[in-house]
């Protein structure tokens, strides 16, 4: 019976993930068409679409430096489908269905209690933490994965293979790798075991985080940004304590505990967790929290009843509450606030707690109450699902379309079907990164980006300002730029509605609600 239950939460989860992958979130963004282009080039040149040969700590991507497993777990999918929106997406919510078995093992290995792990594998299968970024590409799935596969075999006690995933997981996101140091580390003070495999683990980790491309990534989202450096000085001379308190005071120091502090309790709040979710909205769906609400309440009694036993817990719990106190950490170090993603690694002790909370508040009612409880319960986990998705489905793609860079598909398709008519295309960069969606919907030849792609790096960034007969201009000048075309040519504009162009108009695209967001003119 356990396993048809089982069966019917993963039906339930792909469901969830799989209906109109390709129209919800409602296009792909920059990141997703980046990482499907560049298998797309590893599919048809052995290399990225810089020219790297199978690039293995991280790819270049627009200078951010993702790492490399989704990309390499993307070929396949491109192989057998093409460069599409669906195949870009289908691998994350592939795994983010079958991630579902991982912590149905996680949860039976803690408790040794089916029903407990059927109650978080159902979680799981639904809370909006490990739903929303399952339908889109994003990196930190794989680290959620990867990690609940070793969570289930550490509890199982399946040490070697349990750390294979974990060096693994060094591979798929970058929160993984500040992660799991630290928690090998706590591994290693606590249990005392398997010390070869976790200073291999340590060692790999130290590896990875010194490479030229983890720091410059580092560069790019911490909290130590060249805008804050400035602030503290600035601080510090409109202060008007004597020396030397506003050198004590006004420092790098102290602001790094200050801003650490503030983000690492956020992500344990009930703002973030169960009202509002994440600040950034490619990540999550405003006005909903990361969590289902009741989900929100049985994990804080789920949690209280742990630390109140904390003395007397298991190895198990400890393990867990390790897990849950340090997987903030990457997200805490980042200048951003609540940001979804970063902080994804404390689904699993997350999920398995609630489901605990659950569990424990079941068992203490005598036994004729407990069918209408655990009714009760579904209904309200069920509710609150619906609410979540119909705002999801009917109000999210319609109001951050643009948000998701929409558009792009259309205005690339009508550049592809009139190339030959110009002998110019100028192309806006209003939106972020022209090319790789032009590369991506074309598709555009591996082989012949490499080759010929105009492109320089500045502000830490690699950007894209020609391929072939299009050429890319930053917004504010793309009206210098077209009033200044030399005569005699016939240009085709993809300009945008803020900054506009002369010409005669051709088409105009609009975001989902209706606002427009590139005008298409010729010359």
């Amino acid at each position: 019976m356990q396993k048809t239950y089982l069966f019917l939460i993963l039906i339930l989860a792909i469901f969830l993930r799989v209906v109109y992958l390709d129209k919800f979130p409602p296009s792909l963004n920059w990141d997703e068409v980046s990482h499907a282009y560049n298998a797309y080039s590893l599919l048809r040149t052995g290399r990225d679409q810089w020219g790297q040969v199978l690039p293995l700590v991280s790819f270049r991507a627009y200078g951010d430096y993702p790492a490399p497993i989704n990309l390499y777990f993307t070929v396949p999918f491109v192989f057998l489908f093409g460069p599409t929106d669906f195949t870009a997406r289908f691998p994350h919510a592939l795994i983010g269905t079958v991630g579902v078995i991982p912590i149905f093992a996680a949860a039976y290995y803690w408790r040794k209690n089916f029903k407990l792990a059927l109650l978080a594998s159902l979680l799981f299968a639904i809370t909006p933490w490990a739903l929303f970024p399952s339908r889109a590409v994003f990196q930190s799935n794989w680290a959620l994965f990867l990690m609940s596969i070793f969570l289930a075999l550490y509890l199982r006690s399946s040490f070697r293979l349990s750390f294979l995933f974990l060096g693994l997981s060094l591979f798929s996101y970058h929160n993984a790798r500040i992660l799991i140091p630290l928690f090998a580390i706590f591994l290693l003070v606590y249990f005392r075991r398997h010390i070869f495999f976790i200073l291999a683990v340590l060692g790999l980790s130290e590896l990875i985080l010194l490479s030229p491309t983890s720091l410059a990534r580092g560069n790019w989202v911490g909290i130590l940004d060249p805008g804050v450096i400035s602030g503290i000085e600035q601080s510090r001379v409109a202060s008007s304590l004597p020396a030397p308190f506003p050198r004590l005071i006004y420092n790098r120091p102290a602001y790094l505990a200050s801003q650490f502090a503030s983000h690492f309790l956020g992500y344990f709040s009930p703002q973030f967790l169960a009202l509002s979710g994440g600040t950034q909205f490619q990540y999550s769906l405003p006005g909903f929290g990361v969590l289902l609400w009741p989900e929100a309440v049985f994990f804080y009694l789920g949690l209280t009843l742990i630390l109140f036993k904390l003395k007397s817990s298991s190895p198990s719990d400890k393990l867990l509450l390790a897990w849950l106190f340090l997987a903030p950490f990457p997200a805490a170090i980042t200048r951003d606030e609540f940001a979804v993603i970063r902080s994804n690694l404390m689904i699993p002790p997350l999920v398995l707690i609630s489901a605990w909370g659950v569990w424990w508040s079941w068992r203490r009612l005598k036994t004729r109450f407990r069918k209408i409880y655990i009714f009760a319960i579904l209904i309200s986990f069920f509710i609150s699902l619906d609410l979540y998705l119909e705002n999801y489905l009917m109000k999210y793609p319609v109001n951050y379309s643009q948000s998701w860079q929409f558009g792009y598909k259309a205005a690339v398709n009508y550049v592809k079907n009139h190339y030959l008519d110009y002998d110019q295309i100028i192309f806006t960069k209003r939106y972020g990164e022209p090319h790789e969606f032009v590369a991506f919907y074309w598709p555009w030849d591996p082989a012949d980006f490499q080759a010929h792609a105009s492109w320089d790096f500045h502000a830490n960034w690699y950007w894209i300002n020609g391929l072939d007969k299009i050429k890319f201009v930053v917004d504010r000048e793309m009206a210098d730029t077209v009033a200044n075309l030399p005569t005699g040519k016939k240009y085709l504009i993809v300009s945008d509605p803020d900054f506009p162009t002369s010409g005669r108009d051709l088409n105009q695209i609009n975001f989902l609600d209706n606002k427009p967001a590139f005008i298409i003119k010729e010359i």
